[in-house]
Protein backbone atom coordinates (compact mmCIF):
# COMPACT_ATOMS: atom_id res chain seq x y z
CA UNK A 1 0.00 0.00 0.00
CA UNK A 2 1.16 3.52 -0.82
CA UNK A 3 0.37 5.21 2.50
CA UNK A 4 2.57 3.26 4.88
CA UNK A 5 2.89 4.47 8.47
CA UNK A 6 6.21 4.34 10.31
CA UNK A 7 4.88 1.57 12.57
CA UNK A 8 3.94 -0.56 9.55
CA UNK A 9 7.22 0.11 7.79
CA UNK A 10 9.28 -0.86 10.84
CA UNK A 11 6.99 -3.79 11.69
CA UNK A 12 6.17 -2.68 15.23
CA UNK A 13 2.93 -1.86 17.04
CA UNK A 14 1.79 1.76 16.99
CA UNK A 15 1.72 1.63 20.82
CA UNK A 16 5.53 1.68 20.74
CA UNK A 17 5.51 5.09 19.10
CA UNK A 18 2.75 6.36 21.40
CA UNK A 19 4.85 5.42 24.42
CA UNK A 20 7.62 7.74 23.21
CA UNK A 21 5.20 10.44 21.96
CA UNK A 22 6.46 9.88 18.39
CA UNK A 23 4.37 11.20 15.51
CA UNK A 24 3.53 8.01 13.59
CA UNK A 25 3.68 9.66 10.17
CA UNK A 26 3.96 8.36 6.64
CA UNK A 27 7.17 6.96 5.20
CA UNK A 28 6.57 8.28 1.69
CA UNK A 29 4.72 11.59 2.05
CA UNK A 30 4.34 14.65 4.24
CA UNK A 31 1.41 15.10 6.61
CA UNK A 32 -0.33 18.46 7.05
CA UNK A 33 0.71 19.18 10.62
CA UNK A 34 2.79 22.02 11.95
CA UNK A 35 4.81 22.85 15.05
CA UNK A 36 3.76 25.14 17.84
CA UNK A 37 7.15 26.41 19.08
CA UNK A 38 5.82 27.36 22.54
CA UNK A 39 4.73 23.73 23.18
CA UNK A 40 8.42 22.98 23.79
CA UNK A 41 8.23 25.21 26.87
CA UNK A 42 6.76 22.51 29.13
CA UNK A 43 7.59 19.34 27.20
CA UNK A 44 8.59 16.35 29.33
CA UNK A 45 10.88 14.57 26.84
CA UNK A 46 14.50 14.70 28.01
CA UNK A 47 16.02 15.77 24.69
CA UNK A 48 13.65 18.75 24.47
CA UNK A 49 13.63 20.02 28.07
CA UNK A 50 15.91 22.95 27.19
CA UNK A 51 14.58 23.42 23.65
CA UNK A 52 12.36 26.42 24.27
CA UNK A 53 15.16 28.34 25.95
CA UNK A 54 17.41 27.43 23.03
CA UNK A 55 14.71 28.64 20.61
CA UNK A 56 14.31 31.99 22.40
CA UNK A 57 18.09 32.37 22.81
CA UNK A 58 18.58 32.02 19.04
CA UNK A 59 16.29 34.97 18.34
CA UNK A 60 17.58 36.92 21.33
CA UNK A 61 21.04 36.71 19.77
CA UNK A 62 19.64 38.20 16.55
CA UNK A 63 17.99 40.99 18.53
CA UNK A 64 21.26 41.69 20.37
CA UNK A 65 23.18 41.89 17.10
CA UNK A 66 20.58 44.19 15.49
CA UNK A 67 20.59 46.41 18.58
CA UNK A 68 24.18 47.31 17.64
CA UNK A 69 23.40 47.86 13.96
CA UNK A 70 22.79 51.05 12.00
CA UNK A 71 20.82 49.14 9.36
CA UNK A 72 23.65 48.72 6.84
CA UNK A 73 26.71 47.21 8.46
CA UNK A 74 28.39 43.96 9.46
CA UNK A 75 25.93 43.47 12.34
CA UNK A 76 22.95 43.73 10.00
CA UNK A 77 24.46 41.21 7.57
CA UNK A 78 25.31 38.89 10.46
CA UNK A 79 21.66 38.92 11.55
CA UNK A 80 20.53 38.32 7.96
CA UNK A 81 22.65 35.17 7.80
CA UNK A 82 21.02 33.89 10.98
CA UNK A 83 17.61 34.21 9.32
CA UNK A 84 18.62 31.83 6.52
CA UNK A 85 17.35 28.39 7.48
CA UNK A 86 18.02 25.27 5.47
CA UNK A 87 15.59 22.37 5.49
CA UNK A 88 16.11 19.54 7.92
CA UNK A 89 14.34 17.19 5.53
CA UNK A 90 12.66 13.86 6.16
CA UNK A 91 10.67 14.90 9.21
CA UNK A 92 7.48 14.48 7.18
CA UNK A 93 5.52 17.65 7.97
CA UNK A 94 4.06 20.50 5.93
CA UNK A 95 2.90 21.25 2.42
CA UNK A 96 5.38 19.22 0.36
CA UNK A 97 3.61 17.07 -2.23
CA UNK A 98 6.68 15.14 -3.32
CA UNK A 99 9.49 13.96 -1.12
CA UNK A 100 9.84 14.96 2.50
CA UNK A 101 11.81 18.20 2.49
CA UNK A 102 10.67 21.38 4.16
CA UNK A 103 10.36 24.91 2.76
CA UNK A 104 13.34 26.55 4.40
CA UNK A 105 14.07 30.28 4.33
CA UNK A 106 16.37 31.63 1.62
CA UNK A 107 17.92 35.04 0.98
CA UNK A 108 14.67 36.73 -0.10
CA UNK A 109 12.70 35.92 3.06
CA UNK A 110 15.80 36.33 5.24
CA UNK A 111 16.15 39.89 3.93
CA UNK A 112 12.47 40.62 4.74
CA UNK A 113 12.75 39.11 8.21
CA UNK A 114 15.93 41.04 9.01
CA UNK A 115 14.33 44.31 7.98
CA UNK A 116 11.26 43.58 10.13
CA UNK A 117 13.42 42.49 13.10
CA UNK A 118 15.48 45.67 12.77
CA UNK A 119 12.29 47.76 12.83
CA UNK A 120 11.05 45.87 15.90
CA UNK A 121 14.32 46.47 17.76
CA UNK A 122 14.25 50.17 16.86
CA UNK A 123 10.69 50.33 18.23
CA UNK A 124 11.93 48.88 21.50
CA UNK A 125 10.37 45.44 20.90
CA UNK A 126 12.95 42.91 22.06
CA UNK A 127 10.87 39.93 23.17
CA UNK A 128 12.20 36.89 21.19
CA UNK A 129 8.74 35.27 21.37
CA UNK A 130 7.49 37.83 18.83
CA UNK A 131 9.04 35.68 16.10
CA UNK A 132 6.32 33.09 16.67
CA UNK A 133 3.96 35.67 15.15
CA UNK A 134 6.20 36.30 12.15
CA UNK A 135 3.52 34.89 9.83
CA UNK A 136 1.41 37.97 10.64
CA UNK A 137 4.26 40.39 10.11
CA UNK A 138 5.65 39.02 6.85
CA UNK A 139 3.88 37.94 3.66
CA UNK A 140 4.79 34.40 2.59
CA UNK A 141 5.95 33.16 5.99
CA UNK A 142 3.40 30.50 6.89
CA UNK A 143 3.13 27.71 9.42
CA UNK A 144 5.28 25.37 7.32
CA UNK A 145 8.22 27.79 7.30
CA UNK A 146 7.78 28.46 11.02
CA UNK A 147 7.96 24.68 11.54
CA UNK A 148 11.10 24.43 9.41
CA UNK A 149 12.62 27.34 11.32
CA UNK A 150 11.89 25.61 14.63
CA UNK A 151 13.32 22.26 13.50
CA UNK A 152 16.46 23.91 12.14
CA UNK A 153 17.15 25.72 15.42
CA UNK A 154 16.47 22.56 17.45
CA UNK A 155 17.88 20.03 14.99
CA UNK A 156 20.35 18.52 17.47
CA UNK A 157 17.47 17.81 19.88
CA UNK A 158 15.42 16.13 17.14
CA UNK A 159 18.35 14.00 16.03
CA UNK A 160 19.21 12.88 19.57
CA UNK A 161 15.53 12.11 20.23
CA UNK A 162 15.29 10.02 17.05
CA UNK A 163 18.52 8.20 17.86
CA UNK A 164 17.40 7.28 21.40
CA UNK A 165 13.88 6.19 20.39
CA UNK A 166 15.28 4.07 17.55
CA UNK A 167 17.62 2.33 19.97
CA UNK A 168 14.87 1.66 22.53
CA UNK A 169 12.46 0.37 19.86
CA UNK A 170 15.27 -1.71 18.30
CA UNK A 171 14.81 -0.18 14.84
CA UNK A 172 17.32 -0.79 12.10
CA UNK A 173 19.57 2.28 11.75
CA UNK A 174 22.60 3.55 9.90
CA UNK A 175 24.99 6.46 10.43
CA UNK A 176 24.10 9.88 9.02
CA UNK A 177 26.38 12.90 9.25
CA UNK A 178 25.02 16.29 10.38
CA UNK A 179 27.75 18.88 10.59
CA UNK A 180 30.62 17.31 12.49
CA UNK A 181 28.45 14.78 14.34
CA UNK A 182 27.11 11.43 13.15
CA UNK A 183 23.84 9.95 14.38
CA UNK A 184 22.39 6.47 14.17
CA UNK A 185 19.02 7.05 12.51
CA UNK A 186 16.32 4.89 10.89
CA UNK A 187 15.99 5.18 7.12
CA UNK A 188 13.41 4.86 4.36
CA UNK A 189 13.52 2.59 1.27
CA UNK A 190 15.68 5.21 -0.50
CA UNK A 191 18.26 5.01 2.32
CA UNK A 192 17.37 8.55 3.45
CA UNK A 193 17.06 9.33 7.17
CA UNK A 194 13.74 9.38 8.99
CA UNK A 195 13.59 11.98 11.76
CA UNK A 196 10.97 11.63 14.48
CA UNK A 197 8.88 14.43 15.94
CA UNK A 198 6.86 14.48 19.19
CA UNK A 199 3.09 14.56 18.66
CA UNK A 200 2.64 16.91 21.62
CA UNK A 201 4.07 19.89 19.67
CA UNK A 202 1.98 19.44 16.52
CA UNK A 203 -1.18 21.21 15.40
CA UNK A 204 -3.38 20.74 12.33
CA UNK A 205 -3.99 24.50 11.98
CA UNK A 206 -3.02 25.73 8.49
CA UNK A 207 -1.63 28.98 9.93
CA UNK A 208 0.35 29.66 13.09
CA UNK A 209 -1.78 32.64 14.07
CA UNK A 210 -4.95 33.67 12.24
CA UNK A 211 -5.43 37.33 11.28
CA UNK A 212 -8.98 37.19 12.64
CA UNK A 213 -7.53 36.85 16.12
CA UNK A 214 -6.13 40.35 15.83
CA UNK A 215 -9.67 41.50 16.63
CA UNK A 216 -9.48 39.80 20.02
CA UNK A 217 -6.25 41.61 20.85
CA UNK A 218 -7.59 44.97 19.74
CA UNK A 219 -11.05 44.70 21.31
CA UNK A 220 -9.48 44.16 24.73
CA UNK A 221 -6.85 46.86 24.33
CA UNK A 222 -8.61 50.21 24.78
CA UNK A 223 -5.53 52.33 24.08
CA UNK A 224 -4.93 50.57 20.76
CA UNK A 225 -8.63 50.81 19.90
CA UNK A 226 -8.58 54.55 20.56
CA UNK A 227 -5.37 54.93 18.58
CA UNK A 228 -6.87 53.16 15.53
CA UNK A 229 -10.05 55.22 15.76
CA UNK A 230 -7.92 58.34 15.85
CA UNK A 231 -5.95 57.24 12.78
CA UNK A 232 -8.93 56.47 10.56
CA UNK A 233 -11.45 58.73 12.25
CA UNK A 234 -14.28 56.35 13.05
CA UNK A 235 -15.55 53.95 15.67
CA UNK A 236 -14.20 50.42 16.07
CA UNK A 237 -16.22 48.52 13.43
CA UNK A 238 -15.72 46.07 10.55
CA UNK A 239 -13.93 48.67 8.45
CA UNK A 240 -11.62 49.47 11.34
CA UNK A 241 -10.80 45.79 11.86
CA UNK A 242 -10.08 45.42 8.13
CA UNK A 243 -7.65 48.32 8.48
CA UNK A 244 -5.98 46.62 11.43
CA UNK A 245 -5.48 43.39 9.49
CA UNK A 246 -3.88 45.23 6.57
CA UNK A 247 -1.61 47.28 8.82
CA UNK A 248 -0.89 44.93 11.71
CA UNK A 249 2.88 45.21 11.36
CA UNK A 250 2.80 49.02 11.65
CA UNK A 251 0.36 48.85 14.53
CA UNK A 252 2.72 46.52 16.38
CA UNK A 253 5.62 48.86 15.74
CA UNK A 254 3.65 51.91 16.92
CA UNK A 255 2.00 50.14 19.88
CA UNK A 256 4.57 47.84 21.55
CA UNK A 257 2.22 47.46 24.52
CA UNK A 258 0.05 44.98 22.61
CA UNK A 259 2.91 42.51 22.03
CA UNK A 260 2.37 40.64 25.27
CA UNK A 261 -1.36 40.30 24.61
CA UNK A 262 -0.79 39.22 21.00
CA UNK A 263 1.59 36.45 22.12
CA UNK A 264 -0.88 35.35 24.82
CA UNK A 265 -3.69 35.20 22.22
CA UNK A 266 -1.50 33.07 19.98
CA UNK A 267 -0.68 30.64 22.80
CA UNK A 268 -4.31 30.45 23.92
CA UNK A 269 -5.51 29.66 20.42
CA UNK A 270 -2.92 27.11 19.36
CA UNK A 271 -3.74 23.60 20.53
CA UNK A 272 -1.86 20.46 19.64
CA UNK A 273 -3.72 17.92 17.56
CA UNK A 274 -5.65 15.08 19.24
CA UNK A 275 -3.89 12.15 17.59
CA UNK A 276 -5.59 9.70 19.96
CA UNK A 277 -9.09 10.40 18.56
CA UNK A 278 -7.84 11.73 15.21
CA UNK A 279 -10.87 13.92 14.36
CA UNK A 280 -9.61 14.53 10.81
CA UNK A 281 -9.31 10.79 10.21
CA UNK A 282 -5.80 11.01 8.79
CA UNK A 283 -4.40 7.96 10.59
CA UNK A 284 -7.08 6.08 12.50
CA UNK A 285 -8.38 4.40 9.34
CA UNK A 286 -5.25 2.27 9.33
CA UNK A 287 -5.96 0.84 12.77
CA UNK A 288 -9.66 0.40 12.04
CA UNK A 289 -8.96 -1.44 8.77
CA UNK A 290 -6.46 -3.75 10.44
CA UNK A 291 -8.96 -4.68 13.17
CA UNK A 292 -11.83 -5.11 10.70
CA UNK A 293 -9.94 -7.44 8.36
CA UNK A 294 -8.86 -9.63 11.27
CA UNK A 295 -12.27 -9.76 12.94
CA UNK A 296 -14.46 -9.81 9.82
CA UNK A 297 -12.69 -11.80 7.09
CA UNK A 298 -14.14 -11.95 3.59
CA UNK A 299 -13.47 -15.07 1.55
CA UNK A 300 -13.55 -14.47 -2.19
CA UNK A 301 -13.63 -17.48 -4.50
CA UNK A 302 -10.77 -17.43 -7.00
CA UNK A 303 -13.14 -17.91 -9.94
CA UNK A 304 -15.05 -14.72 -9.18
CA UNK A 305 -15.03 -12.05 -11.87
CA UNK A 306 -13.70 -8.64 -10.79
CA UNK A 307 -17.19 -7.14 -10.88
CA UNK A 308 -18.45 -9.89 -8.58
CA UNK A 309 -15.56 -9.38 -6.21
CA UNK A 310 -16.23 -5.65 -6.13
CA UNK A 311 -19.90 -6.27 -5.37
CA UNK A 312 -18.93 -8.44 -2.41
CA UNK A 313 -16.38 -5.93 -1.11
CA UNK A 314 -18.90 -3.08 -1.33
CA UNK A 315 -21.53 -5.23 0.40
CA UNK A 316 -19.02 -6.03 3.14
CA UNK A 317 -18.07 -2.37 3.60
CA UNK A 318 -21.76 -1.47 3.82
CA UNK A 319 -22.41 -4.25 6.34
CA UNK A 320 -19.45 -3.23 8.50
CA UNK A 321 -20.67 0.37 8.67
CA UNK A 322 -24.39 -0.28 9.07
CA UNK A 323 -24.46 -3.45 11.19
CA UNK A 324 -21.09 -3.71 12.91
CA UNK A 325 -20.79 -0.26 14.44
CA UNK A 326 -18.31 1.24 11.98
CA UNK A 327 -20.66 4.23 11.48
CA UNK A 328 -19.40 5.56 14.84
CA UNK A 329 -15.94 6.15 13.41
CA UNK A 330 -17.31 8.64 10.87
CA UNK A 331 -18.52 10.99 13.63
CA UNK A 332 -16.40 13.01 16.06
CA UNK A 333 -17.31 13.70 19.67
CA UNK A 334 -17.65 17.45 19.01
CA UNK A 335 -20.47 16.96 16.48
CA UNK A 336 -18.26 17.19 13.38
CA UNK A 337 -17.51 14.31 11.03
CA UNK A 338 -14.44 12.81 9.41
CA UNK A 339 -13.32 14.02 5.99
CA UNK A 340 -14.23 12.33 2.73
CA UNK A 341 -10.67 11.07 2.44
CA UNK A 342 -11.22 9.02 5.60
CA UNK A 343 -14.08 7.05 3.97
CA UNK A 344 -12.02 6.52 0.84
CA UNK A 345 -8.84 5.45 2.63
CA UNK A 346 -10.74 3.15 4.97
CA UNK A 347 -12.43 1.46 2.02
CA UNK A 348 -9.17 1.13 0.15
CA UNK A 349 -7.33 -0.34 3.13
CA UNK A 350 -10.10 -2.91 3.69
CA UNK A 351 -10.52 -3.66 -0.03
CA UNK A 352 -6.76 -4.01 -0.52
CA UNK A 353 -6.58 -6.85 1.98
CA UNK A 354 -9.53 -8.63 0.41
CA UNK A 355 -8.22 -8.12 -3.15
CA UNK A 356 -4.81 -9.56 -2.35
CA UNK A 357 -6.48 -12.86 -1.46
CA UNK A 358 -8.22 -12.93 -4.84
CA UNK A 359 -5.30 -11.87 -7.04
CA UNK A 360 -6.97 -8.58 -7.95
CA UNK A 361 -5.27 -5.23 -8.46
CA UNK A 362 -6.65 -2.16 -6.69
CA UNK A 363 -5.49 1.37 -7.56
CA UNK A 364 -6.45 4.50 -5.65
CA UNK A 365 -6.77 7.86 -7.45
CA UNK A 366 -5.95 6.58 -10.92
CA UNK A 367 -5.23 9.55 -13.20
CA UNK A 368 -6.61 9.11 -16.72
CA UNK A 369 -5.97 12.69 -17.79
CA UNK A 370 -9.37 14.05 -16.76
CA UNK A 371 -8.87 14.05 -13.00
CA UNK A 372 -8.74 11.41 -10.28
CA UNK A 373 -11.08 8.47 -9.93
CA UNK A 374 -11.12 7.23 -6.38
CA UNK A 375 -10.59 3.50 -7.00
CA UNK A 376 -10.06 1.16 -9.90
CA UNK A 377 -10.20 -2.58 -9.39
CA UNK A 378 -9.41 -5.02 -12.16
CA UNK A 379 -7.85 -8.23 -13.43
CA UNK A 380 -6.28 -7.62 -16.79
CA UNK A 381 -6.71 -4.54 -19.03
CA UNK A 382 -10.21 -5.27 -20.35
CA UNK A 383 -12.05 -5.91 -17.09
CA UNK A 384 -12.05 -2.86 -14.80
CA UNK A 385 -14.48 -1.33 -12.34
CA UNK A 386 -14.29 2.26 -11.18
CA UNK A 387 -15.54 3.22 -7.75
CA UNK A 388 -16.26 6.85 -6.89
CA UNK A 389 -16.87 7.43 -3.18
CA UNK A 390 -18.43 10.58 -1.72
CA UNK A 391 -19.84 11.75 1.59
CA UNK A 392 -23.49 12.82 1.47
CA UNK A 393 -22.34 16.25 2.68
CA UNK A 394 -20.37 16.82 -0.53
CA UNK A 395 -21.81 19.89 -2.27
CA UNK A 396 -21.01 18.42 -5.71
CA UNK A 397 -22.68 15.08 -5.14
CA UNK A 398 -24.99 15.20 -8.16
CA UNK A 399 -22.28 16.70 -10.35
CA UNK A 400 -19.98 13.83 -9.44
CA UNK A 401 -22.56 11.33 -10.59
CA UNK A 402 -23.63 13.16 -13.76
CA UNK A 403 -20.23 14.16 -15.08
CA UNK A 404 -17.16 12.60 -13.53
CA UNK A 405 -17.73 8.87 -13.85
CA UNK A 406 -18.94 9.11 -17.44
CA UNK A 407 -15.66 10.80 -18.37
CA UNK A 408 -13.54 8.36 -16.39
CA UNK A 409 -15.31 5.31 -17.80
CA UNK A 410 -14.59 6.43 -21.33
CA UNK A 411 -10.96 7.28 -20.59
CA UNK A 412 -10.26 4.07 -18.67
CA UNK A 413 -12.29 1.79 -20.96
CA UNK A 414 -14.14 0.63 -17.87
CA UNK A 415 -17.17 -1.60 -18.31
CA UNK A 416 -18.76 -1.01 -14.90
CA UNK A 417 -18.80 1.69 -12.24
CA UNK A 418 -20.12 2.24 -8.76
CA UNK A 419 -21.02 5.52 -7.12
CA UNK A 420 -20.81 4.96 -3.36
CA UNK A 421 -22.42 7.51 -1.05
CA UNK A 422 -21.72 7.48 2.68
CA UNK A 423 -24.81 9.08 4.21
CA UNK A 424 -23.85 10.91 7.40
CA UNK A 425 -27.08 12.78 8.14
CA UNK A 426 -30.79 12.14 7.53
CA UNK A 427 -31.14 15.64 6.07
CA UNK A 428 -29.04 14.54 3.08
CA UNK A 429 -31.74 12.11 1.86
CA UNK A 430 -33.17 14.68 -0.60
CA UNK A 431 -29.75 15.13 -2.26
CA UNK A 432 -29.40 11.38 -2.64
CA UNK A 433 -32.90 11.06 -4.11
CA UNK A 434 -31.91 13.52 -6.86
CA UNK A 435 -29.16 11.13 -7.95
CA UNK A 436 -31.58 8.21 -8.11
CA UNK A 437 -33.97 10.43 -10.09
CA UNK A 438 -31.23 11.33 -12.56
CA UNK A 439 -30.44 7.64 -13.10
CA UNK A 440 -34.12 6.78 -13.67
CA UNK A 441 -34.59 9.57 -16.18
CA UNK A 442 -31.36 9.22 -18.16
CA UNK A 443 -30.33 5.57 -18.17
CA UNK A 444 -30.98 3.58 -21.33
CA UNK A 445 -29.80 0.25 -22.69
CA UNK A 446 -27.10 2.05 -24.65
CA UNK A 447 -26.29 4.52 -21.89
CA UNK A 448 -25.59 2.51 -18.76
CA UNK A 449 -25.09 4.79 -15.75
CA UNK A 450 -23.09 3.84 -12.66
CA UNK A 451 -24.66 1.73 -9.95
CA UNK A 452 -25.61 3.71 -6.85
CA UNK A 453 -24.65 2.31 -3.46
CA UNK A 454 -25.86 4.21 -0.40
CA UNK A 455 -24.33 3.30 2.95
CA UNK A 456 -26.10 4.48 6.10
CA UNK A 457 -23.53 5.99 8.48
CA UNK A 458 -26.00 8.20 10.33
CA UNK A 459 -25.80 8.32 14.11
CA UNK A 460 -27.86 5.69 15.97
CA UNK A 461 -29.35 5.97 19.39
CA UNK A 462 -27.93 3.65 22.03
CA UNK A 463 -29.74 0.36 22.58
CA UNK A 464 -31.07 1.58 25.95
CA UNK A 465 -32.67 4.67 24.35
CA UNK A 466 -34.21 2.60 21.56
Amino acid sequence: MKDKLYSEYFGIKSAGFKKHDVFNGFVNRDALYYMLPYEFENIQIDEFKNSYEKYKRYFLNIITVLDQSNGDDVFYRQAEKKFQFHELGHIGLGYSKTGKNGSGIGKKFASQLTQTAFQLVRAGIKDPEIFQLIGLLEEGIGADRISDMTVWILQEDFLLYTQRVSLELKLKTKKFQYGTTSYNLPFNPNNEPIIFCPTSVLTDLPVAFDVDDIDRVCVHNSSLRDRVNEVIGQVFDKQTRAFIKRNFKNLILNNPSIIEEAIKTYKDKGKHYDFENDPKGDFIWKEIASDVVQNHPLFLALQLKPVEAVDKICEKYKDLIENNGLWKDFHNSDGTHKKEAFAQRLFFAIAHSYCEANDLDISPESNSGNGPVDFKIGKGFSDKINIEMKLSTNTKLLHGYKSQLAIYNKAEKTNKSKFVIIQLYNKDSAKIEKIYEHKRQNETIDNKLPDIVVIDATKRESASKR
